[in-house]
């Protein structure tokens, strides 16, 4: 079974930790089979944030059937489930 929803995010050694406390609880209400979280640290491997284009973190890429969407912005929890189509 394919997941629902794949996820890269992308962040540095000092944000990696808020970024990932606030992505979780956007995603509290998946099973954890419902998506797939490919985390890239953006200090040991910038050739994948440059070709993702990202130029702050953390940033998060949601690889949507329509193409790419990037969230720049994890701390508002509602509107990240929003933008990835999550309902409680």
């Amino acid at each position: 079974m394919q997941p629902s929803y794949k996820l890269t995010l992308y962040v540095t050694p000092d944000s990696s930790g808020k970024a990932l406390a606030h992505l979780y609880t956007a995603l509290q209400d998946l099973a954890y089979n419902d998506y797939q979280l490919e985390i890239i640290h953006v200090l040991k491997e910038p050739d994948k944030a440059m070709k993702a284009k990202v130029i702050g973190t953390p940033a998060l890429v949601y690889h949507s059937a329509d193409g790419e969407i990037l969230i720049n912005s994890l701390s508002d929890v509602a509107s990240v489930r929003k933008t990835l189509g999550i309902r409680a």
